[in-house]
């Protein structure tokens, strides 16, 4: 496996065909990648404790604790593109986030597909579905990742449950974790401009290596988990091994402690936590 990593870091491929969901044999593992929030408090918008919509009547639960609900999951896109959610945020088919009838805005919660078993967390920040039946709507990029066909209002059947406070703990603590290392990057210091110059002009940078993948469709959809959560420099490269293509997901070139801390804060607060550091020197 050592030699792979190595072969791998030197041969590069472009190119991105599309989102699609990243497989995962065990729907309970944390294989998805939540949208940057600071935190799950309360909102003041959507938080009514009921609201009539087309002459039906909505209780709004108080706690998205215990939840767990089975039914159809639609999804919504580029026709309500940074439009305002009924939780008063911005509305990005990219993140990981949904509209609930009934779940206290926002709240984290496990969608599973009871078809393939993929799953997802997201943010519910919105109110819906209502044309339909159904119990959740989720974002463009959620229902990519739950292998969701995206054509004609196709729907899928799914579970949707909340996550225990332990994991809720966990993805916040992450996220503001998250959050404070991304105000630190939008406002490198003079000590960090310097430090990455010299790291640059030494000729020394490092990966973060993600995974590899024998099958190219999963390592492009781990890369566009990533991307999309603003990873910006994850690539991707491929390299022939004992006759066997294998494609590796990475993040770099990367020059600073900070920049890699930056990196594994958000892989980790998200449940990848096998990635590895690897020095380059050209």
């Amino acid at each position: 496996m050592k030699k792979i990593q190595q072969a791998l870091l030197w041969v590069f491929t472009t190119g991105l065909v599309g989102c699609s969901a990243l497989t995962t044999d065990d729907p309970t593992a944390t294989g998805s990648i939540p949208p940057l929030k600071l935190d799950n408090q309360a909102s003041t918008c959507g938080n009514e404790p009921s609201y009539t919509l087309k002459g039906k009547t909505y209780q709004v639960l108080s706690s998205v604790q215990g939840y767990q609900e089975e039914g159809l999951a639609s999804w919504y896109g580029p026709e309500f593109q940074g439009a305002k959610t009924a939780g008063c945020e911005t509305f990005d088919m990219n993140s990981f986030s949904a509209a609930h009838p009934t779940l206290p805005l926002p709240s984290f919660v496990r969608v599973t597909h009871l078809g393939n078993k993929k799953s997802v967390i997201v943010r519910v920040n919105d109110r819906g579905p209502f044309e339909t039946e159904g119990l959740i709507q989720v974002s463009l990029a959620a229902a990519n990742a739950l292998g969701m066909a995206t054509k004609g209002g196709e729907t899928a059947p799914v579970r949707v449950e909340a996550l225990d406070t332990q994991q809720n703990a966990a993805l916040e603590a992450g996220q503001s974790k998250l959050a404070e290392r991304a105000r630190v990057k939008a406002k490198p210091s003079p000590a960090q401009i310097a430090a990455e110059q010299t790291a640059k002009a030494s000729g020394k940078s490092f990966y973060v290596v993600v995974n590899n993948f024998a099958e190219q469709a999963e390592a492009l959809e781990m890369f566009v988990r990533l991307t999309s959560v603003g990873l910006s420099k994850t690539e991707m490269a491929t390299a022939a091994q004992e006759g066997k293509q294998m494609h590796q997901v990475r993040i770099g070139p990367l020059y600073t402690q900070d920049q890699i801390d930056h990196v594994k804060d958000a892989l980790e607060s998200n449940g990848l936590a096998t990635f590895r550091v690897v020095a380059i020197n050209q």
